[in-house]
C-alpha cells in the first residue's frame, strides 16, 4: 500500500524517474524497453504502491548511464523549478493574488520571500564551498530558533526547507528533529516517524568528517528505531538499531560527547520492554545510568526504568527508581515526564498496599490535571482511576466507588477494553466488600462485552471468564478478585502470562 511508503521517499522516487526522461528525452515506453523495468512496476514506483529495490535502481544506472547520486543531488533544483514553473514560487515579487492561494503554497512562496528557499545555486565549477565549521554545543540554540519556523508548517514545506536551505542543514538541527519526534511520540506516532525521517534527510544534505557523520546518522537512526515502535513496526524498529549500532561503531574515532550516545541504549530498552525482553532492557538502561551520574538524562532513564520494573510486577523496586527519578526530573521544563513519574509511582505504591503514601501525591497530580496543557489524551480519567483505588484502599468504599465508576464508563466511552475490563473488577472488589452482589452480577453482565473485545487477549479472557462462573455460582470472594487484578495488570504487557486458578 502505498501509506507503507513514507512521503518523502515516494516523492524522491518520482522526482528521480521524471527528471532521468527530462535529461534523456524519452517517454515511458522507451524507458520500459531500455531499462527493461515493467511499466506497470513503474507505476508503482511513482506512485508509491510498491518500493522499487537495490537491483531495479542498479538496472536503470545501468541502463541510462546516469549515476543516480548525480541525478538525486538534482532534485532541489528541480523540484523548484517544477514549482517556479506551475507558479507556486514566484522567485521574485509577490503575486496580487497571495491571499486567494491555498495556505501551503502561501506558505512556501512567503519562504521564497523570506530567502529561507534560496534561487538556483551557481553550477558546481563557479562555487567555491566554505569549509564547514566544526560541530558546537552553540549550535543548538540557532536550531531551537529553527525548529519553530519549521513546527507550524505542513511536512512537504519542512521538507523543502531542510532540502533547499543550507542554514537548516546543521547536526544540530538534526539533533533537534530527533528530540522533538520522541516528543511527538506518545501522542502522535506518525508525525514522530515524519521528524525523523526529516531529520535524516537533513543528514544526507551534510558535508564533514566522515566518522562524525557516521555517529550523527546513528543517532538519527536510534529515534527513527523509537518511532516505528510507537507506529506498532517492531520489525523496522529492530532494523533501525541495528544500523545505529553499526553506525555508531564506525563513527566511534569522533565522538566527543558532543550527541548524547545514552541515548541510543534508552531508547532501544524502550523496544525491548515493549517485547518483552525485561533483562536486556534493564541492561541497557543500568548501561545508560552509567554514563548519567546525574542531570535531567539521568531523571528520564529511571523512569523508564521504573516503567520496566513495573511491568514485570516489581513494584518496589519500581517504587525506588521513581523516587530516585524525582530528584533529576524539572517539573516545569519536563512536566509530562513529572506528571508520569508521580503518576506510576502512586500506581505502584498502591500495588505495594502503600495508600496512604499514594494519597500524599494526589493534590499535586489534581494540580497538574488542572492546569490542561499538562497532561493530555485520557490522563485525567487514569487519574480518577487512581483516586478510586486509593480511596479504596484507605477504606473510603464509597467514594472508591463513585471514581472507579467515573473512570469505568470513560474508558468504555473511548473503547479501552483492557482498561475498561481491570476497572471493572477493582469495581467488583469494593463492591464485594460492601455485601452487594447483585452489583457484582450486574457488572459481569455488561461485562461480557468486554471479554470478548479484541482488545482483550486470549489468556486475559481465560481468567475473567473465571471471574464470571465464581459469580455466576456465587462462590467469587475477595480474594479471587484480587489475584485477578494482580493478574491483568502484569499480563497487560505479557499476554502469555498465565493465571494459577
Amino acid at each position: 500500500m502505498a501509506t507503507d511508503i513514507p512521503e518523502t521517499e515516494r516523492d524522491e522516487v518520482r522526482l528521480t524517474l521524471d527528471l532521468i526522461l527530462l535529461v534523456l528525452d524519452w517517454n515511458w515506453k522507451t524507458f520500459a524497453a531500455k531499462t527493461r523495468v515493467n511499466r506497470s512496476d513503474v507505476s508503482k514506483y511513482r506512485h508509491g504502491k510498491r518500493r522499487a529495490q537495490p537491483r531495479t535502481w542498479q538496472k536503470i544506472e545501468a541502463a541510462t548511464r546516469l549515476p543516480l547520486a548525480e541525478v538525486r543531488a538534482l532534485l532541489p533544483a528541480f523540484r523548484r523549478l517544477r514549482a517556479v514553473a506551475a507558479g507556486r514560487l514566484p522567485p521574485a515579487r509577490r503575486p496580487p493574488a497571495m491571499a486567494s492561494l491555498p495556505r501551503a503554497v502561501g506558505t512556501a512562496v512567503e519562504a521564497a520571500l523570506q530567502g529561507e528557499v534560496p534561487l538556483l545555486p551557481p553550477p558546481a565549477a563557479q562555487r567555491i564551498e566554505p569549509p564547514a565549521p566544526p560541530p558546537a554545543a552553540a549550535d543548538r540554540e540557532l536550531a531551537a530558533e529553527l525548529w519553530q519556523r519549521l513546527r507550524g508548517r505542513t511536512h512537504s514545506a519542512r521538507l523543502a526547507l531542510v532540502e533547499e536551505t543550507p542554514r537548516y542543514q546543521t547536526w544540530a538541527c538534526a539533533e533537534r528533529l530527533c528530540h522533538e519526534s520522541a516528543r511527538a511520540a506518545a501522542d502522535d506516532p506518525k508525525e514522530a516517524v515524519h521528524l525523523a525521517a526529516l531529520a535524516l534527510r537533513l543528514v544526507e544534505q551534510l558535508s564533514g568528517a566522515p566518522a562524525w557523520l557516521c555517529l550523527l546518522a546513528a543517532y538519527v537512526w536510534a529515534f527513527i528505531g523509537n518511532a516505528r515502535r510507537v507506529d506498532s513496526d517492531l520489525p523496522g524498529a529492530e532494523e533501525a538499531f541495528r544500523r545505529a549500532w553499526m553506525l555508531w561503531k564506525e563513527g566511534s574515532a569522533a565522538d566527543t560527547g558532543l550527541l548524547d550516545g545514552s541515548r541510543l541504549l534508552d531508547l532501544e530498552a524502550s523496544l525491548l520492554r515493549d517485547q518483552r525482553k525485561w533483562a536486556a532492557a534493564l541492561e541497557r538502561l543500568d548501561q545508560a545510568l552509567a554514563m548519567h551520574p546525574s542531570g535531567e538524562g539521568r531523571g528520564r532513564i529511571l523512569l523508564k526504568k521504573g516503567t520496566v520494573l513495573e511491568q514485570m510486577g516489581r513494584y518496589a523496586e519500581a517504587v525506588a527508581a521513581l523516587h530516585e527519578a524525582a530528584l533529576w526530573i524539572d517539573r516545569e521544563r519536563e512536566p509530562r515526564w513529572y506528571f508520569g513519574m508521580r503518576f506510576n509511582w502512586g500506581v505502584c505504591l498502591c500495588h505495594t498496599g502503600r495508600h496512604r503514601e499514594a494519597a500524599a501525591l494526589l493534590p499535586e497530580l489534581r494540580a497538574f490535571a488542572g492546569a490542561g496543557q499538562r497532561i493530555h489524551g485520557i490522563d485525567p480519567w487514569r487519574l480518577r482511576w487512581l483516586e478510586g483505588r486509593i480511596a479504596g484502599g484507605l477504606g473510603s468504599t464509597a467514594e472508591g466507588i463513585a471514581a472507579l465508576a467515573e473512570a469505568r464508563a470513560a474508558f468504555a466511552a473511548k473503547a479501552i477494553r483492557y482498561d475498561e475490563a481491570l476497572v471493572s473488577l477493582e469495581l467488583a472488589g469494593l463492591y464485594l466488600e460492601q455485601g452487594r452482589t447483585a452489583e457484582v452480577k450486574g457488572l459481569v453482565t455488561t461485562m461480557t462485552a468486554v471479554f470478548r473485545a479484541q482488545g482483550v487477549h486470549e489468556e486475559a479472557r481465560k481468567a475473567l471468564g473465571l471471574f464470571r462462573r465464581a459469580v455466576e455460582l456465587e462462590t467469587v470472594t475477595l480474594e479471587l478478585v484480587r489475584r485477578l487484578v494482580a493478574f491483568l495488570y502484569r499480563a497487560q504487557h505479557d499476554p502469555e502470562l498465565r493465571f494459577e486458578a
